[in-house]
């Protein structure tokens, strides 16, 4: 008798399934479907924790609502619209309109938010406190109000919630006013780089861009001052700073790192990742910003100026030691090195391409370098400095000194060499005397390197240069 599989010729083969299964899909398409997969899973860790986040229309709505009835006795919202009241805390519509977190009306909103109470509050509560936490040591009566409400509901909660629990049994992390220096203690205890300080809260990665984590990692300059040999750190200070995205945190907490000199057996790490977040020190605009305190804005320029200096001082050894073999001259220019306002390059595009291979150099080769016209294979060296513009030549042949006013050089449009020097070979900044003993000296001209010259610029520079 034929069996059934045989009579409905159906051959099933387990194996022949397997195989199916597994080549169903090219390897193309398994990796673009893994790589699908990591950035949903990014984009879920960048999901606030606990409820969404209501909408700005809700939250404004509510802020209006708010502030037009909670003088009311009888005032009272919903527990929706008490949500949307916590985010309104600190919202402002204009720079015109109050935040009513730092207004005499907070206590109204804690009462309405208290009576109001749901567990999940605690979470959007704590998001408030780390967002505004700067100026709320600044505004210590509503800061006491918010921290005792946020206190009281987190020791008393008792239930199962994770992202709720979370928050409650860390709660004492964030209720005084030195608890950053705690925080960033704790860090160092449990070996956490402060890039992941979220680990430490069991939190996504997200809060980090809060206020609070800026007055964290400030102490967290401060504790790893003992620790200052392990790059590991400070290379973890300036992942941070690009996860917090904030510009002043960045202009603070860089400019802590060039000031203090304890940090330069780290200079590599120093230099690159600060030009990487604020901008090349020769750009001074991009070094400030309206929000700094005076103090600060002070801090921050004189790094910015030491970042120059540092910068400047590699551009000189390259010139002189890679584009012209001169280590006379490398050590003349590297006295005055922090006199020295701003460095330029001009010569032909081959000297610029090897400029570009020079790894310490090459990220700010752009914007100092100014292609000429011709392909010559001289190149120059132009050094601002006070009221002088100084250039130097590869052909090494003389300096040309220039008062500031009078250098009026398009670096942009250079056609060649001579664009830069434009004194007659009979006008000298300073010459020796028929006299023995005497030199003749004026503001402005060439410099000759033939014998000692540096005797003859030491006394140029004595009349022109010194104030």
């Amino acid at each position: 008798m034929q069996k059934i599989k045989e009579i409905l010729n159906w051959h099933f083969n387990t194996g022949d399934f397997k195989y199916t299964a597994e080549h169903l899909f090219s390897e193309h398409t398994k990796k673009k479907i893994n790589e699908t997969i990591i950035s949903l899973n990014k984009l879920t860790d960048r999901l606030k924790d606990g409820s969404e986040l209501p909408e700005k229309k809700l939250i404004k709505d509510v802020y209006d609502l708010f502030l037009g009835n909670y003088q009311n006795p009888s005032f009272s919202i919903s527990k929706r619209d008490v949500r949307a009241l916590i985010w309104a805390l600190d919202f402002q519509p204009s720079s015109d309109n109050e935040i009513i977190l730092f207004s005499n009306k907070l206590d109204s909103a804690i009462y309405l938010i208290s009576h109001n109470w749901k567990d999940s509050f605690i979470i959007s509560l704590w998001h408030i406190l780390l967002k505004n936490w700067s100026n709320l040591l600044i505004f210590e009566d509503q800061r006491i109000t918010l921290i005792r409400l946020l206190e009281e509901k987190c020791k008393r909660y008792n239930k199962g919630r994770k992202d709720i629990l979370k928050i409650s049994t860390q709660i004492d992390l964030f209720l005084q006013n030195d608890s950053p220096h705690k925080f960033a203690t704790l860090l160092f205890k449990r070996n956490i780089l402060i890039s992941y300080a979220y680990e430490l809260l069991n939190q996504k990665e997200h809060i980090i861009n809060y206020d609070y984590f800026a007055s964290v990692v400030n102490e967290y300059i401060i504790l790893i001052g003992n620790k200052n040999n392990n790059s590991e750190l400070i290379s973890g200070v300036y992942m941070f700073l690009h996860k917090h995205n904030n510009k002043k945190t960045s202009l603070i907490i860089c400019s802590q790192i060039i000031n203090q000199e304890k940090f330069n057996n780290n200079e590599e790490i120093i230099k690159n990742e600060t030009v990487k977040l604020i901008g090349d020190p020769v750009k001074v605009y991009e070094w400030r910003y309206s929000e700094l305190k005076e103090k600060e804005q002070q801090e921050v320029e004189q790094a910015r100026k030491k970042l120059n200096i540092l910068l400047n001082k590699h551009f000189i050894d390259v010139f002189f030691e890679r584009l012209v073999q001169d280590d006379r001259r490398k050590k003349y220019w590297t006295k005055f090195i922090n006199k020295i306002d701003d460095i330029k390059f001009s010569g032909n595009k081959a000297n610029y391409r090897y400029l570009k291979t020079i790894e310490s150099v090459s990220k700010y080769v752009d914007y100092r370098y100014k292609i000429t016209s011709r392909n010559q294979s001289t190149c120059a060296l132009i050094i601002y400095s006070k009221n002088f513009v100084f250039v130097e030549f590869t052909d090494t042949g003389a300096l040309y000194i220039y008062k500031k006013q009078n250098f009026n050089v398009n670096l942009n449009a250079i056609d060649s060499m001579e664009d830069l020097k434009t004194w007659s070979a009979y006008k000298y900044a300073c010459k020796n005397a028929e006299q023995s003993g005497y030199i003749y000296l004026n503001e402005e001209g060439r410099i000759t390197h033939q014998g000692y010259w540096e005797s003859r610029f030491d006394a140029w520079m004595r009349k022109y240069y010194y104030d």
